[in-house]
């Protein structure tokens, strides 16, 4: 498990509880305005005894909860037998996911509490805002099928991208959640990319956060 960097603290990451945040290296999505691009396309790692170091040390006297985050984690092979580990130690454990690795997410989802799947845009628009040719609707819309039937806790979410993303992106997500736990976020300007358009409406049926 290559695992990019740990956040030690934060207080949005896990629903209702401060928690610490793992970053794993590598994603297999390219989208352009990404804000942990430097994790997802690079070679940055930290030791598998620092982190141990981490989890098995103060960590745990300051959060009861753990995001694992990236990059994207579900990429690889070794997540089950990692997220045992966290789990063993007694965190609580929440898992971030593009949701692209449905066979992975279906192996994993009941060892975790709660389960964050993006969205990132209408179906017929996900080349665009992931930046690679292959269309991934299909497998995120079944990890989110799984989600829908698990006893875990989830959200789903989307990022608006002003110059990229559309009215019918969130549209398509307002209809899509109806009834659920989502949400929408705004992204901002990293030093890859410049967002740059209006804001979307604030009536469109889904709340942002």
């Amino acid at each position: 498990m290559r695992i990019a960097d740990i956040l030690t603290f934060s207080l949005i990451d896990y629903p209702g509880y401060p928690s610490a945040v793992i970053f794993t290296a590598g994603c297999n999505l390219r989208c352009p305005w990404c804000h942990n691009w430097e994790i997802a396309y690079g070679n940055k790692g930290i030791s598998d005894i620092r982190v141990e170091n981490i989890l098995e040390g103060r960590l745990k006297e300051r959060v009861k909860a753990i995001c694992v985050s990236g990059g994207e984690p579900t990429i690889n092979e070794d997540l089950p037998e990692f997220l045992d580990y966290i789990k063993k130690i007694g965190y609580m454990l929440k898992l971030d996911t593009n949701g692209t690795n449905p066979e992975m997410v279906k192996t994993v989802i009941e060892k975790v509490d709660y389960i964050a799947i993006d969205v990132k845009s209408s179906p017929e628009r996900y080349p665009l805002l992931t930046g690679v040719e292959r269309n991934y609707w299909p497998e995120v819309s079944e990890s989110i099928k799984m989600a829908r039937k698990s006893k875990t806790s989830y959200e789903l979410r989307m990022t608006y991208v002003p110059g990229l993303s559309d009215v019918r992106d969130i549209r398509f997500f307002a209809e899509f959640t109806k009834g659920e736990n989502a949400f929408l976020t705004i992204a901002r300007s990293t030093s890859k990319f410049k967002v740059s358009g209006d804001l979307p409406e604030k009536n469109l049926g889904i709340k942002i956060r």
